[in-house]
């Protein structure tokens, strides 16, 4: 009965002043909405379990570097590791995936790109889901040159298959030629992806083809995702001995290097593995957040010292005829629940739209296996925030205004009583300037990262190109000829488009992630040879420097003349040739070998473009890289199949139209070659370019919208201090101004204290944010976490909008009448 009564009489105080309840409530809404969006996305990749049974048995194999204290792992294996594993550990059940790719459909005589899984038998039994209909893979179907299987999806099953009971056991016509299917997986089953920003992103997957693992080729290298499921009565002490009983037995097993004497088999848990990319953006943005509640908080509890003057008497006279300073307490609480519970409501709706704000910004690149929406689990966590909210900020000056000295009180009429409250609000606005300072400057320092990529020079010509790709991973292209014929064919037909200037195709395109191949420098150094490396290794079609105008600094570029019977060439990339002879110049006509192929004479260098950083990691999501150029007219089907695997072909066309108005007729050229041969995913070098800078787009603007939240709300803690002050000061300064005070002696006294505070919040937030900054360290590139530049701006910025919001309030002053205040005194 004490809590209705408690109940309604908030209710009523909150109803008769709706400035303060509105202030209020928009805060906490903000705030809260805030954090629903962002606690959506971490619950959904970090909190959240996979959606597959038991998966606290599920885990990654990850291979540890023992000479690096870094902690870093390598999560793809050799096929050769693999097969080890799955001998050696008996306590664990294994399968490996290859990645995702696209893939050649005909359904009905139409082509179409469709997304596919290469799997090992028992993947889905590792995971623990049995297909809805039919079978999964056995070790019958996942053996080199086995039979050719396929197990579909529910979505696949439903939209493409229109929903036929009857279609396992039938044939359809993937990658030009015909498989059966054997399987259809159930509706919510997704295979597990990692949750990254600085991957591109790809539909779920349509089709699981046998993986067919080998320890050459494909297998010979790193190339394969392992996961393993526990089995039952083993623990993962006791796989963990298994494995690192196997890693110290590799070296003593064939197709296994002595270099394997530094590295260990791990196992790490499934979800954490697939998360790891993203943890720790996750983190700091929820940090980030919550600064922004914390400052929100400081806030409210600064407005509510603000209005307790005008309940001092009331509280005075409730205690007077009974009431107990626990009651009081726990009636000013029932208002702060009251409002946070308001607020939380009002903050679930800001946050439902935040949500698709993030997902639409490239959230959605970080789900894992669950959605990012609003749901009962967020709802729940985000009430229980109001509740923890309404503490933080009503506690303090609940108990603040309890300590009121009853006599004083009622005998003054509450002028002149000292609570300390001045000094509270004073504090409590210093730190929301300093918390302030903190998020504006890792926000500046995200921007100027933004900033430091989008300026680099991209080393060709990006206007104008329209790009598409093809998946020639299909059995109709697995000969030499046919790969030549569709390029020469194909075009040339493109080349007669009209409005088309050029055209060419390449393996990959600047801003990608091109093939890390091996090679050997045969010539041309100084000092003993140097050993084998790894370069950036893109075939490509005379013509494709020209169309991506990308500038010849020595020698020649790449001419139709350079086919099989014509001596092996290679251009190469300013960046390699610094490298691998100093110079440019001193490149020309000296000697590669890729793999254990014949020499190949260096006949061009070619600029540095930016590409996705594969070898220099630590450069960023774009780097210049060390690059070899080939020629497609020079390569093998041995190799052009096996790259073809992972990579897509990419045409790239330049044109004076419009870049949308030559898709179809893109289309209708590679059709007049292969009507079955799907081109697809046209897009812009711009889009190509905007995909790899996803990550830095996501944090800046995530974290600029978030320190510009807590600029307004210490702009308003600062507003509200010099307001309360002036309201306060009314009788003093109406005496003053009737005496001849100026305008500057009135407002400066007024003003100076506000500087004050935010100055000694300034200083303790450049403090602060030196310290904080350092955890943004690994998201920085081009800045350094303590830039003074950064530091020093931001700070300004805040300084001006602490000065304007300690000025305007004392604007008023100078409209007052000193005889009608004295008057009303």
């Amino acid at each position: 009965m004490t809590l209705d009564k408690d109940l309604r009489f908030a209710l009523r105080q909150l109803r008769s002043h709706p400035g303060f309840t509105s202030v209020v409530l928009l805060t906490l809404g903000l705030c809260i909405g805030a954090n629903t969006a962002i606690y959506s996305v971490l619950d959904a990749v970090l909190l959240r379990p996979l959606p597959y049974p038991q998966p606290d048995r599920l885990a990654l194999l990850v291979t540890a570097n023992l000479t690096h204290d870094s902690g870093d792992v390598n999560d793809r294996q050799t096929g050769a590791l693999f097969e080890a594993v799955r001998r050696a550990t008996p306590g664990l059940d294994v399968a490996a995936d290859a990645g995702q790719n696209s893939v050649n459909f005909l359904y009905n005589g139409s082509p179409a790109l469709v997304q596919e899984q290469r799997v090992s038998a028992g993947y889905f039994h590792v995971l623990g889901v049995a297909p809805w209909m039919g079978r999964e893979f056995t070790r019958q179907d996942d053996v080199p040159h086995g039979p050719a299987r396929v197990v579909i999806s529910y979505d696949f099953w439903r939209h493409t298959m229109h929903s036929d009971r009857d279609v396992v056991g039938r044939d359809i016509t993937l990658r030009g030629e015909p498989y059966r299917v054997i399987g259809v997986m159930p509706e919510a089953f997704r295979s597990p992806e990692r949750s990254s920003l600085s991957q591109v992103s790809r539909p779920p997957v349509d089709v699981w083809t046998p993986l067919r693992p080998t320890a050459d080729g494909e297998g010979g290298g790193s190339n394969y995702r392992v996961i393993a499921r526990l089995k039952p009565g083993y623990s993962w002490p006791e796989v963990t001995g298994q494995l690192q009983a196997l890693s110290r037995g590799l070296m003593e097993m064939p197709n296994f290097p002595r270099e394997t004497r530094f590295f260990e088999e791990r196992i790490i848990p499934l979800q954490g593995a697939l998360a790891r990319d993203s943890r720790q953006s996750l983190l700091l943005t929820w940090g980030a957040v919550l600064l922004v509640l914390l400052i929100g908080c400081v806030n409210i509890a600064s407005l509510l010292m603000a209005r307790a003057p005008s309940r001092v008497r009331e509280i005075a006279t409730r205690m007077a005829i009974g009431s107990s300073r626990a009651a009081i307490v726990r009636q000013l609480l029932m208002e702060s629940l009251i409002l946070a519970l308001a607020g939380c409501g009002i903050g679930l709706l800001c946050g439902a739209y935040a949500a698709d704000w993030l997902r639409q910004l490239g959230a959605v690149n970080f789900e894992v296996a669950h959605r990012i929406q609003l749901d009962g689990r967020v709802m729940a966590a985000m009430a229980l925030l109001a509740v923890i909210t309404s503490l933080v900020f009503g506690l303090l000056p609940a108990l603040q205004v309890s300590r009121i000295n009853i006599r004083a009180v009622l005998v003054e009429s509450g002028r002149g009583i000292a609570t300390g409250r001045n000094r509270m609000r004073s504090a409590l606005v210093a730190s929301e300037v300093a918390l302030s300072l903190v998020l504006l400057v890792s926000a500046g320092l995200l921007l100027r990262t933004l900033e430091h990529f989008s300026s680099l020079r991209p080393g060709f010509d990006s206007h104008n190109l329209v790009v598409a790709e093809t998946s020639l991973l299909d059995a109709r292209y697995s000969s030499y000829d046919a790969v030549v014929h569709l390029y020469s064919e194909g075009l040339a037909r493109i080349g007669s488009i009209p409005g088309v200037k050029s055209a060419a195709v390449a393996l990959s395109l600047p801003y990608e992630r091109p093939l890390n191949f091996g090679y050997r420098q045969l010539d041309g150094f100084s000092g003993a040879p140097p050993q084998s490396a790894l370069a950036e290794t893109i075939y490509v079609t005379p013509g494709y420097f020209e169309t991506l105008g990308i500038p010849m600094l020595e020698g020649r570029t790449l001419r139709e003349s350079d086919t099989a019977e014509s001596a092996p060439v290679v251009i190469v990339s300013q960046s390699f040739a610094r490298a691998a002879f100093g110079s440019a110049a001193k490149a020309i006509g000296h000697h590669v070998q890729l793999s254990t192929r014949a020499a190949r004479e260096i006949v061009g260098v070619a600029s540095d473009v930016q590409q996705h950083s594969g070898i220099s990691g630590d450069a960023g999501p774009i780097a210049i890289e060390p690059t070899i150029y080939l020629p497609v007219g020079q390569t093998n089907i041995g190799w052009l199949n096996l790259v073809h695997v992972w990579f897509s072909p990419k045409w790239v066309v330049r044109t004076n139209v419009s870049p949308a108005s030559l898709a179809p007729k893109i289309q209708s050229a590679i059709a007049a070659v292969d009507p079955q041969l799907p081109i697809s995913n046209f897009r812009t070098m711009q889009d190509i370019s905007g995909l790899y800078l996803r990550e830095q787009r996501y944090t800046a603007a995530l974290f600029s919208m978030l320190a510009g939240l807590g600029l307004v709300l210490a702009a308003i803690g600062l507003y509200g201090l010099i307001s309360n002050s002036i309201a306060q000061r009314t009788h003093e300064l109406g005496v003053r101004f009737a005496l001849g005070a100026t305008a500057w002696q009135i407002i400066g006294p007024t003003v100076w204290p506000a500087l004050q505070l935010s100055l000694l919040g300034v200083a303790a937030g450049a403090i602060l944010a030196r310290v904080c900054t350092r955890l943004l360290s690994s998201m920085l590139w081009g800045v350094q976490p303590g830039d003074p530049l950064t530091f020093l701006s931001m700070a300004g910025l805040l300084l001006l909008i602490a000065g304007i919001a300690s000025v305007v309030p004392c604007l008023r002053v100078l409209k007052m009448d000193p005889a009608s205040t004295l008057r009303a005194d």
